[in-house]
């Protein structure tokens, strides 16, 4: 979730789970754990975060399935 955060704090674009997943990895920001789905994983995480933080670090993009910077 961290990596994600950062990666969209230094970009003006939003990116969907795959994406911020990859992206994440080729910078050294995460390393894969084997975990199966590490996409669903961190969808779940970006969700759980909206619903519970009064000031999440990530928002829903305009662009479906794509998440902003808060």
């Amino acid at each position: 979730m961290n990596a994600a955060v950062e990666l969209l704090r230094q970009s003006e674009h939003p990116f969907n789970t795959r994406e911020l997943v990859a992206m994440a990895t080729a910078q050294g920001l995460w390393t894969p754990t084997g975990a199966k789905t590490p996409e669903q994983t961190l969808y779940g995480a970006i969700f759980r975060e909206i619903a519970t933080k009064e000031q999440p670090r990530i928002v829903k993009a305009e662009q479906k399935g794509k998440f902003r910077r808060a």
